[in-house]
């Protein structure tokens, strides 16, 4: 029988345990839960996100930059969640939380916010809006070369730092390394580029250097994670998972390292190999 900590992420519901060749069974079962947290900037209400209710304020503030409202952190003159206490929200049944976010006007690229469209991000997948909507691509700069070893290393280190879904399922986690294979950061949620978004709000809160990171995540690398990849400037991004042709063409025109399936002793590499020493 499984015991379950008492977790943010999760939430008790009363299900049937059905087997073949073996009688219904009740048993309470806990499942992920899936909160709705709305964005305001500057008292506009520019997204609502299908999310986990942990890591609040660096989904925002990663959202903000990968969506191209922000440069970084920095930016921001004030952020509050609003209302009750996530832990309190979630007692009552009430899964919709708000996010306020206040930045000097000037700070905003031209253009954004008057007029803005009102995003919906799902915890199936990205939106790519952003991605068509704006077409300055840029390169990913060198950075560091990373030992081939130390690729094999990142998914039994994931898995290993996992706290939520080891108790819960049905999370995607992203995690962030340092060149000598050092978990820095994890980010468990619903949504696979939520996760991405986490670790860039937590990158820019704390100014940390990208170009000797690796993010990996056991989310499919499609074209709006590599978006998200340029943005933050992170050189390498590894999945335990596939990767896209979309993503892997885009990788290669911005100088992104992708590689996948990397599980077990063995992973593909699609795009830029040269980061890789062998």
């Amino acid at each position: 029988m499984r015991t379950f900590k008492k977790s943010p992420f999760g939430v008790s519901i009363r299900a049937i345990k059905v087997k073949k060749d073996f009688p219904d069974k009740n048993f309470s079962d806990v499942i992920p839960l899936e909160i709705l947290l709305n964005i305001y900037l500057n008292g506009n209400n520019i997204a609502t996100i299908s999310c986990s209710p942990g890591n609040l304020t660096e989904l925002a503030v990663g959202y903000l930059i990968n969506s191209g409202f922000i440069s970084g952190y920095s930016d921001i003159n004030l952020l509050r969640l609003c209302g009750q206490e996530v832990s309190e929200a979630v007692k009552k049944k009430d899964h919709v939380l708000k996010i306020e976010v206040s930045v000097n006007p000037d700070k905003l690229p031209s253009g954004r916010i008057a007029g803005e469209t009102k995003q919906y991000v799902s915890s199936a997948c990205g939106s790519l809006d952003r991605f068509f909507l704006r077409t300055d691509l840029r390169k990913i700069k060198d950075g560091a070369i990373f030992d081939s070893s130390a690729i094999f290393n990142l998914n039994p280190l994931a898995l290993a730092s996992q706290n939520e879904k080891k108790q819960i399922g049905g999370l995607h986690n992203a995690a962030m390394f340092g060149p000598d294979s050092r978990l820095m950061y994890m980010a468990e949620d619903i949504g696979r580029h939520n996760c991405i978004d986490k670790i860039a709000g937590f990158m820019s809160i704390n100014k940390l250097d990208p170009s000797n990171k690796i993010v990996f995540t056991t989310g499919r690398i499609s074209l709006d994670v590599v978006y998200k990849a340029m943005v933050m400037a992170i050189p390498v991004f590894v999945s335990n998972s596939s990767v896209t042709y979309s993503a892997a063409m885009l990788g290669k025109k911005i100088g992104l390292t992708l590689i996948g399936y990397a599980r077990g002793q063995r992973y593909n590499i699609y795009s830029c190999p040269e980061r890789i020493k062998f």
